[in-house]
């Protein structure tokens, strides 16, 4: 009887190998199950739109299904009562109240891929705990639907088996606070790491998080700035006012997030979603 081969061990440079997840209008493309540990996503957009990737963990025993049926519609309430003139207060109030309390209580924010634009991709990695998942981009179709609402939900199991993988290092550093978007290093033309690092998070609605978008020379910055808010009722409605290249989603405080982008000179911003104030804006320029 013939010896039998050792095992293959898997080359390291494996556990390293981006993820490919591709957006579309309206869905997205990628694999039911990735690793836990650190993983690189390679997001690509190859839809007609602007599209991100938002990262929500479940609590135990919720599924997609639950977050289609229970979160998805006081959204979509809030929406058609801003449009129909309800105050923006008085809507945010309104959605706390609908919203499922498991959601509010138990459901983990959990990074992904910031806006990116029509033909565009952006590689982030994160660190990922075993669970049940939920992808989600919730940007509006210029008719002003969400995204989501057209088919942009989609469930993604992270295993216990460990991707081995080891965290990324930066060469930029960016600090997320309520105030502000603090960067540390120079951002230069060519390739970049960027690291970013929840600090805080605001008592109520949306977490921090930050995007990196390209300039023109028309850009007009209020717009820019207002669509960043999908409670304005032209905000986060396709087409969007600016070249978005990618950047990261909000995540619990402590924790890190990187993604990689490439930059030529010209005019750039770092931007939150929604702007809070001055800090969450910050222009600067590649030279």
């Amino acid at each position: 009887m013939p010896a039998q081969k050792p095992a293959m061990q898997e080359p390291a440079q494996l556990k390293t190998r981006p993820i490919k997840v591709t957006a579309r209008d309206f869905s997205f493309q990628g694999p039911a199950e990735v690793p836990s540990g650190w993983v690189t996503i390679r997001f690509e957009n190859t839809g007609t739109q602007t599209h991100f990737m938002f990262l929500t963990e479940l609590p135990e025993g919720k599924t997609i299904d639950d977050y289609r049926n229970e979160v998805v519609p006081p959204f979509e309430k809030a929406w058609a009562d801003l449009k129909a003139g309800t105050d923006k207060a008085k809507v945010g109030q309104e959605l706390g109240a609908g919203l499922p309390q498991w959601y509010l209580t138990s459901a983990r924010p959990m990074g992904g891929s910031g806006l990116v634009a029509p033909g565009g991709t952006n590689t982030v990695s994160l660190k990922l705990e075993p669970g049940n998942y939920v992808m989600e981009c919730y940007v509006r179709s210029p008719e002003g639907e969400f995204h989501g609402a057209l088919g942009m939900l989609r469930a993604l199991t992270v295993t216990t088996a460990d991707s081995g993988a080891p965290e990324p290092s930066a060469d930029v550093d960016l600090t997320l606070a309520n105030s502000d978007i603090q960067v540390q290093g120079d951002v230069t033309p060519g390739q970049h790491t960027f690291a970013v690092h929840f600090q805080e998070h605001p008592e109520a609605g949306l977490g921090n998080d930050v995007h990196l978008v390209k300039l023109a020379p028309d850009t007009d910055m209020e717009k820019l700035r207002d669509w960043m808010d999908w409670m304005n009722l032209d905000g986060m409605q396709a087409p969007a006012p600016a070249t978005f290249m990618g950047g990261v989603e909000e995540m619990p405080v402590g924790s890190t997030e990187y993604f990689e982008a490439d930059l030529e000179p010209g005019r750039y911003a770092w931007i939150s979603e929604p702007v809070r104030n001055d800090g969450h804006f910050k222009e600067f320029t590649v030279e």
